[in-house]
């Protein structure tokens, strides 16, 4: 009887404990804010492209316990072109991203660290440079990206990443690049389905 009683209450036990295991199959939602900030030398004499926040949305979807491909995106970034110092016009661009992540722990373990490496195609829009129109062409890179998720249980977590992309524009048709290469760093909260 003494058996039966531990036995049940050992039951119970596990039964309130919420299972955080990553799953093939399982998706994830973030969503947050991410901040893009672009490296201060763009390789052009005197330009400076400044940093921008936006709201950012992420999904990935688990291969494995351990591998998942991940789809990064965001509302429009809007940054200034600085030319030695003074602002000289502006450009918005959408940088849609797709990695690979590897989570190295055990899928049960709460928190997940991961490194993910992948492809980011960016265009730019509404381009102004001294109050003309300029064109950014469309640029096609690799992203790397490290981060940590913390599970709250089996479908909540909170999560923070950095990216570093390679953004590279043909300024018009001048065989000039813009180096754009930001830094980005995301906070979110997420769901797992």
């Amino acid at each position: 009887m003494k058996l039966m009683k531990t036995l049940i209450a050992g039951a119970i036990s596990l039964a309130v404990i919420p299972a955080m295991a990553y799953e093939a199959g399982d998706i994830m939602v973030k969503a947050g804010v991410i901040n893009v900030s672009p490296k201060s030398d763009s390789g052009v004499d005197g330009v400076e492209v400044k940093d921008d926040t936006q709201l950012a949305i992420a999904m990935t979807y688990m291969v494995t316990d351990k591998v998942g491909i991940e789809v990064l995106g965001a509302t429009p970034f809007e940054h200034d072109i600085e030319v030695n110092g003074t602002k000289a016009g502006s450009t918005k661009h959408l940088p849609p991203t797709v990695s690979a992540q590897y989570y190295p722990l055990e899928p049960s373990s709460a928190i997940q660290p991961y490194v993910g490496l992948g492809i980011n195609h960016t265009f730019f829009f509404d381009e102004e440079l001294g109050g003309a129109d300029m064109h950014l062409g469309k640029s096609w890179g690799l992203a790397y990206s490290a981060g940590c998720d913390y599970n709250f249980d089996d479908k909540l977590m909170a999560g923070i990443a950095i990216y570093k992309m390679d953004i590279d524009a043909e300024i018009g048709d001048s065989g000039t690049d813009v180096e754009i290469d930001p830094t980005a760093i995301m906070i979110t909260g997420g769901y797992k389905f």
